[in-house]
């Protein structure tokens, strides 16, 4: 008589197929996908260590998280020697008190005046921290310079030094940009904050942020307002040239020298 297997014995052999194929899956993890795994779980503990050191550094360290003071130099000493240019006179301290929404939180500054080949030229200088860039709102509120955002905008140019706005106003050529920490001089927001970015990656800023020495994105700027009068038609272009030449070795001056965090 042939012998049918009864059903204890079905439902044995359907749970070890189970098993098996379960087993099949687990010997069949993508070793690609256990790396990458393994990867986020390192970064994530990284970037939790690192929390904990500037936590606990920042009990120990009052001094974490303010801006170190800046002394600003009575003479720059690059007018002199590469474009032949005189101090007039001692800088003067800038105070401003005035707020507004979207002043950085902390803000100094000196005025500089200089003649370039007997052409004057005025320099409004101020260290911004914990700014966003917008230069328009510096203008209008502490420069006192009525101009459309979109013709500022427009006004804006591109050289090797980064971004800079070129205008005119009550009779008076301006330059003015952000002398970033980081990358490029920027003018507006967006590229204040594109340019902070892109450099919130390179390899010393990680470094440095691990060990709470600074920050991804540096949100500082020196920024400069430079301006000269215009006397006549004739004389506009001279002034724009002399203007635009001072300023990119200004900043050439100011890159080298930008104030440690």
């Amino acid at each position: 008589m042939e012998h049918k297997p009864d059903s204890q014995d079905n439902q044995a052999e359907c749970a070890e197929r189970t098993d098996d194929q379960a087993n099949e899956q687990i010997l069949d993890v993508n070793p690609k996908d256990s790396k990458n795994q393994k990867i986020r779980f390192g970064l994530l503990a990284l970037f939790v260590g690192a929390s904990f050191l500037i936590l606990g550094r920042s009990l120990i360290d009052d001094s974490i998280g303010k801006p170190t003071p800046f002394v600003f130099p009575e003479r720059i000493e690059f007018a002199q020697v590469q474009t032949q240019t005189s101090a007039a006179t001692s800088p003067e301290t800038i105070v401003d008190t005035k707020d507004f929404y979207g002043k950085p939180r902390y803000l100094s500054g000196k005025s500089y005046k200089y003649a370039v080949d007997n052409i004057p030229i005025d320099i409004a200088f101020r260290y911004a921290v914990g700014t966003n860039g917008d230069l328009f709102l510096y203008l209008k509120e502490y420069g006192n310079i009525e101009i459309n955002e979109d013709d500022l905008r427009q006004k804006t140019v591109r050289d090797s030094t980064g971004y800079y706005a070129a205008f005119e106003y009550q009779n008076r050529a301006y330059v003015t940009a952000c002398i970033n920490p980081r990358g490029i001089s920027t003018v507006t927001k967006e590229q204040f904050e594109d340019n902070a970015s892109d450099r919130a990656t390179d390899r010393d800023v990680v470094i440095g942020w691990l060990l709470g020495q600074k920050d991804l994105r540096d949100r500082r700027c020196l920024w400069t307002l430079m301006s000269t009068p215009i006397e006549s038609d004739s004389d506009r272009n001279a002034a724009n040239q002399k203007l635009e030449k001072t300023w990119t070795l200004w900043y050439e001056w100011w890159k080298l020298r930008f104030p440690q965090p």
